[in-house]
């Protein structure tokens, strides 16, 4: 009877997270719609090409393991095992990415106007503005108009970088604790890192690519009250960003490929897909809203690109994604759990 109950309460659980799951999903969904039409159809052709039209190119090509899809499966039962598999996993992922992603806004937030309170030009630190839940509209709610009327710019400039700097920090930090072998034994704090650490880069990143010219935002803040030209922060930035994306791409994901999802190509699908489109769209794409602003605009356009050619460049059926796989398992991983490795 108590086996009963529990696996009762584990069903109950499962259910109340799908049904959250979904509705952040359509919730997203919707925010997209209302920013702009045609973020809404990217949206949905990207669902269609990462869900079903890259999978169906690997196997083609004849990529080991590509067809191991939704559609795929010697029986109607495997079929929505795996469904079910798929489902479950992109729901945890969704929850968990809606919560870091607030939770370092916050921080990001906090970091400026506690920098602000500590340099004298804020009277309460925890006064900040609350935006939407997946983030738009939060401000650090500093008077930097105060500030550069004052000629206080370096000061500006320093409680404007406070806030990408504790992303920068937290980056880092993410990368270190993912090269300890304690949480590459357990799945779920490698998922979670993971997440944190993609989140805070794509935001840093995104700043820089596509804010630097602007004259207010972090980096127009920060520009002038300096004083000088975006483009060495821009190029700098981008540059850096770039080798970021690299060593995302390249070493992180085939790592958490075979830590989280060893098994699973499906899943696999899923992860480098959530990557790209947390990057290229959520991020980066949504400044195609700014037409006809350049380079926001531009930079827009350069993100939906990224959102088709990533995936299929990183592929988990890529020779080379496989070797990298096969090179960072890890051994004596705690046993796997379906609502993250699946089945």
């Amino acid at each position: 009877m108590v086996g009963e109950g529990g696996n009762y309460l584990t069903a109950a659980v499962r259910l109340i997270a799908l049904a959250i799951g979904m509705y952040l999903l359509f919730g997203i969904a919707m925010e997209f719609l209302e920013t702009s039409l045609a973020l809404f159809l990217v949206l949905l052709l990207y669902l269609a090409y990462s869900g079903y039209i890259l999978p169906e190119i690997d196997r083609r090509r004849g990529a080991p393991g590509a067809a191991e899809t939704v559609s795929s499966g010697t029986c109607r039962s495997d079929r929505l095992s795996r469904l079910k598999a798929i489902v479950l996993f992109l729901t945890v992922t969704v929850i968990l990415f809606l919560i870091l992603h607030l939770l370092i806004i916050v921080m990001h937030e906090y970091s400026h106007s506690l920098c602000a309170y500590f340099l004298g030009w804020k009277s309460d630190p925890w006064e900040i503005v609350y935006g939407s839940f997946i983030g738009a509209h939060w401000d650090e709610n500093v008077d930097y108009s105060a500030l550069f009327a004052a000629g206080e710019g370096p000061a500006a400039s320093v409680i404007a970088f406070a806030g990408p700097f504790s992303n920068i920090v937290l980056f880092f930090a993410t990368v270190g604790l993912m090269s300890a072998t304690w949480v590459k034994k357990h799945r779920r704090a490698y998922h979670c890192t993971f997440w944190t650490c993609i989140i805070t880069f794509s935001m840093v990143f995104e700043y820089v690519f596509t804010r630097s010219f602007l004259q207010h935002d972090d980096f127009g803040n920060i520009n002038h009250g300096l004083g000088i030209s975006p483009w060495p922060i821009f190029i700098a930035g981008t540059l850096l960003g770039i080798l970021g994306l690299y060593y995302i791409f390249v070493y992180l994901v085939p790592e958490y490929h075979a830590i989280v999802t060893p098994h699973a190509r499906a899943l696999q699908y899923v992860t480098v897909s959530a990557v790209c489109f947390t990057i290229f769209l959520f991020y980066i794409g949504l400044r195609i809203t700014s037409y006809p602003a350049v380079p926001e605009w531009w930079c827009g356009v350069v993100g939906i690109a990224a959102l088709f050619i990533v995936p299929f460049a990183a592929s988990p059926a890529r020779g080379w994604v496989q070797k990298r796989m096969e090179g960072r398992t890890v051994q004596e991983l705690s046993p796997s759990r379906p609502e993250l490795s699946g089945s």
